[in-house]
């Protein structure tokens, strides 16, 4: 190693106490953990079991194999490393970085580059260099000025899609230094081995499969040997609805990541801010969380806890008889402070897939957005920072083909709760 241990630990203390780190308690303590372990040369035998026990403070019982905390972390400490020295290192004296497929971190001192002394002076190379430089300079100058007219398009195109409306309900997202989660709800399936896999809508937890009427049949015709629980798929709603934040978010949002329910740990969910996307069956967080809610779904549609006048207090969804894919159904959509008080968390969510992705364009497409505005907007012409939204959804063939807004609920924070109106 060509840099002493005093350096890099005084590195390290440059890198957890600047602006790219001060947000993410995890990533400090994980680049404090493996420096110490790279120093003393331990980094090479580390494996993503002892990370996690170590580092991340996970049980005996912990498993790589279905918590894939330790890479996903992993990779995003690398991300921040790659972030800071592009932004924010200034005259600093080593270099930190971590190459993919390692947990060893490299450490590198920064030597300023001395100016060479070139070759005596010849005009005839000279006149070539310039005349050179400048047939360089004009072919810059027209590139630059095609590249400047398509940035001013796209910059157009951003700027278009950005009305005051998304500004509006997106603002504490944007304005937030804390990374921005988007996790997609995954159904459970079980693998039967050589055959496929099987699902039970009514259940998403391997603790309650057992109490499946339909699971004990598939096993008992199947077999039980060497099943396992899958979360590996997701809703074609789910996907376009991630597809449809992920590109309105990415054009203002630096740090936005995607993740599954199943590998979405409680450490996340408390350091970043969340939007979740699928039913809350799909994010167990969402059933173990104490979330302040007036507007839950349940298995046939959407219950109003507290009712205001003229409010319904139970939406039933409505399928075609013999036509699934057909219906009338709802969504939801709540906007909530984070589990600690801390941060923001949206849950764009409805029982079907469809649901979500209608929930989803209502907060992506700028005439839903205006209309949503309008109808959350209160007197003094703010929109609350808190609320639950219910959407009436139309679809064929999996596909939302209308929407309408029902009602809303402003929800005042974690424990204080009004109503909203019609």
């Amino acid at each position: 190693m060509d840099v002493a241990a005093e350096d890099i630990r005084a590195q390290v203390g440059r890198l957890i106490r600047s602006k790219t780190f001060e947000t993410s308690d995890v990533h400090r303590r994980l680049l404090q953990y493996l420096s110490e372990k790279s120093i003393s040369g331990e980094a090479d035998r580390l494996k993503e079991y002892t990370i996690g026990l170590e580092a991340f403070g996970k049980p005996p019982t912990y498993d790589p194999k279905h918590d894939s905390i330790v890479r996903l972390q992993a990779g995003r400490l690398r991300q921040k490393l790659e972030a800071y020295y592009q932004t924010e290192a200034a005259g600093d004296a080593v270099r930190v970085s971590m190459p993919k497929g390692a947990f060893k971190l490299n450490f590198e001192p920064v030597v300023a580059q001395e100016h060479a002394q070139g070759p005596p002076w010849n005009p005839r190379r000279t006149i070539v260099l310039l005349s050179t430089a400048l047939a360089v300079a004009l072919i810059w100058a027209v590139a630059s000025t095609f590249g400047i007219l398509r940035l001013h398009r796209e910059a157009e195109v951003v700027a278009e899609r950005w009305t005051p409306e998304l500004e509006s309900l997106w603002g504490p997202f944007l304005q937030s230094p804390r990374p921005l989660m988007v996790c997609l709800g995954t159904p459970m399936f079980v693998r039967f081995p050589d055959f496929g896999l099987f699902r039970d809508p009514k259940v998403n937890d391997w603790q309650e499969i057992e109490q499946s009427e339909r699971f004990v049949a598939a096993r008992k015709a199947l077999g039980g040997k060497g099943i396992f629980a899958s979360y590996a798929y997701t809703g074609a709603g789910e996907a376009s609805a991630a597809f449809l934040l992920s590109g309105l978010l990415s054009t203002r949002k630096r740090d936005v990541l995607l993740t599954r329910s199943n590998i979405l740990s409680w450490e996340q969910v408390v350091d970043d801010d969340v939007v979740f996307v699928g039913p809350p069956k799909f994010n167990l967080q969402l059933q173990a969380a104490a979330l302040a809610q007036d507007i839950v779904i349940e298995a046939a549609g959407i219950r109003n806890q507290k009712p205001q006048p003229g409010e319904p207090v139970f939406l039933q969804d409505r399928l075609v008889p013999e036509k699934p894919s057909e219906g009338e159904t709802h969504a939801l959509i709540s906007r909530t402070p984070g589990l600690s008080g801390v941060g923001e968390l949206l849950v764009i969510a409805g029982n079907g897939s469809s649901d979500t992705l209608a929930a989803a364009e209502w907060l992506t497409e700028p005439l839903r957005a205006r209309e949503l505005v309008r109808r959350l907007r209160t007197p003094s012409g703010e929109i609350p920072r808190y609320f639950q939204v219910v959407v009436k959804v139309a679809f064929k063939q999996g596909i939302p083909v209308q929407s309408s807004y029902v009602f809303h609920h402003v929800l005042n924070g974690p424990s204080q709760r009004t109503g909203g109106k019609r």
